[in-house]
């Protein structure tokens, strides 16, 4: 008998109680039993198998009583996994990562442009135009809310096109050009809406404004060309090194407003280097 009571008394005390038990799993929600813990909004819990090592990270989102709702915000989660109040020391795996979104960033990218423009000189029929370019930009991003955040880019751009007509109409020669160069700044409202241990991927749109820097058309009246704006859709994943740096691609769509002239568009490739503060 004294076994039996010494063999259940080691085997208590050693067995792991752990207070939060995960009651439910519905695709990034989990619903727990905080079994009369004091828990908030934006506690984090970790998730460990059964040899210890994390494998999830979630993050309160709503408290009801004893129970409570958590999204995951990395890994993945069973059931079965024990769960524990998330301290920023826990960096033992991939799995706890980034343990809140950055505050600001900043860095630069180059980018690779495909132009398309469609320009209708008076008294002539409409003339397409196409071409590529190059622009650099440096950047600065802010954190603004949760998964929201900003991101602001100033440098050059380029646009660059060439067309053939049927007519003479460019300056007396049937191959038309135009070539713009801009001091571009653009503004970008970016939602992060996929968060992986290593890169994040988002979606945002904003404005871009151009002021002109130099300018050559035989097609267009350059001396009407003095500043432009686009507005801007984006998406773009950001690849972490580690905390203080990344590496952010970005694919832009930048229609040009019509005018009584032309209209044109940008589909623009950037690929940089950024730090994180």
């Amino acid at each position: 008998m004294k076994l039996w009571i010494t063999f259940f008394t080691v085997f208590a005390f050693f067995s792991p109680t752990y207070a939060v038990k995960t009651m439910a799993i519905k695709e990034r929600k989990v619903l727990l039993d905080l079994e009369n813990e004091s828990w908030q909004k934006g506690d984090r819990l970790m998730a460990r198998n059964a040899d210890g090592k994390a494998r999830a990270l979630l993050e309160v989102q709503q408290v009801k009583g004893n129970k409570a709702v958590a999204i995951l915000v990395k890994g993945q989660i069973q059931k079965d996994y024990a769960l524990t109040r998330f301290t920023p020391k826990d960096k033992n795996t991939k799995t706890a990562g980034r343990t809140s979104p950055r505050q600001g960033a900043w860095g630069g990218m180059a980018g690779y442009t495909m132009n398309s423009m469609t320009v209708k000189p008076s008294g002539a029929s409409s003339v397409s135009l196409s071409g590529n370019s190059f622009n650099l930009a440096a950047f600065y991003e802010m954190h603004v809310d949760g998964n929201i955040s900003a991101r602001f880019l100033g440098g050059y751009e380029a646009l660059n096109a060439s067309g053939t007509s049927s007519s003479s109409s460019c300056m007396g020669s049937s191959n038309c050009t135009v070539d713009l160069g801009y001091l571009g700044l653009t503004a970008l409202v970016r939602y992060t809406f996929l968060k992986m241990s290593s890169w994040d991927m988002w979606g945002g749109a904003g404005l871009g404004f151009l002021f002109a820097l130099s300018k050559s058309s035989n097609i267009l009246d350059t001396s009407k060309i003095t500043t432009n704006q686009t507005i801007v859709g984006a998406l773009g994943v950001d690849y972490h090194l580690g905390k203080e740096s990344f590496i952010p691609f970005q694919l832009d769509y930048a229609l040009f407003p019509d005018n009584n002239t032309s209209s044109a568009n940008q589909i623009i490739l950037r690929l940089g280097y950024g730090f994180s503060f």
